[in-house]
């Protein structure tokens, strides 16, 4: 199961340096922030990757789970969030959002966050 999800987020970040390559400037350092606080709530699956490198691949993705939130709820954004990702995954990038992006959403995160 690690495997599939180190590949999934390794495979995500290689369509995101492609992407950051074509006339980019880089992550501003919101998108930086963002990364690190979704490298902290799931180490396993996100740690081991450069920030700029993660915050490149994310983009804005916090501010869209927060939209999500804020149209919603917890499960509106984590369901967004599994797009792409996992379950832990989703739950992690949804948590750095609120952290970093919409800290007045906080209530709508379950309790265990």
């Amino acid at each position: 199961m690690k495997h599939r999800i180190t590949t999934t987020a390794a495979g995500i970040l290689a369509v995101g340096a492609l992407l950051a390559g074509c006339g980019s400037s880089g992550p501003s350092d919101t998108q930086k922030k963002y990364a690190d606080a979704v490298a902290a709530a799931d180490p396993d699956d996100f740690g081991g990757m450069k920030t700029d490198d993660l915050a490149g691949t994310l983009g804005d993705e916090g501010k869209e789970l927060c939209a999500q939130l804020k149209k919603g709820g917890y499960d509106d954004a984590v369901s967004y969030a599994r797009t792409g990702f996992s379950a832990k995954e989703a739950a992690a990038l949804v948590a750095a959002a609120v952290l970093v992006d919409c800290p007045d959403q906080k209530a709508k995160l379950p309790a265990d966050s």
